[in-house]
């Protein structure tokens, strides 16, 4: 048996896909519909009666803690040691998703990351950032260790940016990824106008030079903009900044991009301006990122195990 199931659990959907041990990429993927843990462990089971697959790699949204992940976005717990002991399973790896993203990187092609901002590599330290319903990012350290964060979570920043919106009632925006994410979208353009729409509808209100939305998403691209600087000087990001995402592809056709550029620069001075005019900014438009993180991730395990 030489065949992994590659498995991404997002907020509404599982993807999967088959590959070998050892391949570098994916010829195609798979989409099914999740509701519930229940059927989780069914659909698993059924994926997994392939008779010759014995590994599974799984990406999940949520952070890992003793060999488990709680999803941030509904009711289900993973668990690594439990998948291995339920399916007989020769190997099972368990990674948050942006961690995932993360490892996707190794094999990526020029063609799949459109460059919004040029740059000059002075390490191999990349950050990985992706606002959908919420806010994702993982730190890719020397080419060869993710670390996935939670920053989507934190409170810091979050003061300063809702600034950048205009909003009178700021109470209810605490978290960086209530002003950084889709639903931030979603959410702010409701503060501005009493009116709660998704937000594509409001990009789509953009595009129509609607007041409001020109407001939201021009704070929003802001705010993004500043996060990833602030993101790039805490990890020294010299192999550049990479974001993500469905939205992000959407929004990075319409932004301005200079604009955005100026955003990321900042009040920078010295030396600290000098490292994030080297500091690439990317955005990836690879399909299947974080099965093919999950398809690394296991080669690079393997080939441990088999030095030691």
């Amino acid at each position: 048996m030489n065949k992994l199931l590659l498995v991404d659990v997002g907020g509404t959907n599982l993807r999967y896909a088959y590959a070998y041990k050892g391949a570098k990429n994916i010829s195609n993927s798979k989409k099914i519909s999740l509701d519930s843990m229940e059927q989780f462990e069914l659909l698993i089971g059924e994926l997994l009666k392939n008779e010759d697959v014995d590994s599974l790699i799984i990406s999940v949204a949520g952070p890992k803690v003793s060999g488990s992940i709680s999803m941030t976005n509904r009711d289900l717990v993973i668990s690594e040691e439990g998948l291995k002991a339920n399916f007989n399973l020769n190997s099972c790896y368990l990674l948050n998703d942006w961690e995932s993203i993360g490892y996707s990187l190794a094999n990526m092609e020029e063609s799949e990351i459109e460059i919004i901002k040029n740059g000059k590599t002075f390490n191999k330290n990349s950050f990985f950032i992706g606002p959908g319903t919420g806010l994702g990012a993982a730190l890719l350290l020397n080419n060869e260790h993710v670390l996935p964060t939670e920053i989507g979570n934190t409170t810091g920043l979050t003061k300063s940016l809702i600034k950048n919106y205009n909003l009178i009632d700021e109470n209810s925006f605490i978290t960086l990824e209530s002003v950084v994410s889709g639903s931030a979208i979603s959410k702010i353009y409701e503060n501005k106008t009493g009116k709660r729409i998704k937000s594509e509808q409001v990009i789509d209100l953009y595009i129509q030079n609607d007041d409001a939305a020109k407001s939201v998403i021009d704070g929003f691209t802001k705010s993004l903009a500043e996060v990833m600087s602030d993101m790039a000087l805490t990890f020294i990001a010299g192999n550049g900044v990479y974001v993500a995402g469905s939205l992000m592809r959407t929004i990075t056709e319409l932004m301005d991009k200079d604009k955005f550029i100026q955003h990321f620069m900042g009040n920078k001075k010295g030396v600290h301006r000098d490292l994030l005019e080297m500091i690439p900014i990317g955005l990836i438009n690879r399909e299947h990122a974080c099965l093919i993180g999950n398809l690394n991730y296991f080669n690079i395990k393997e080939n441990l195990n088999q030095e030691n």
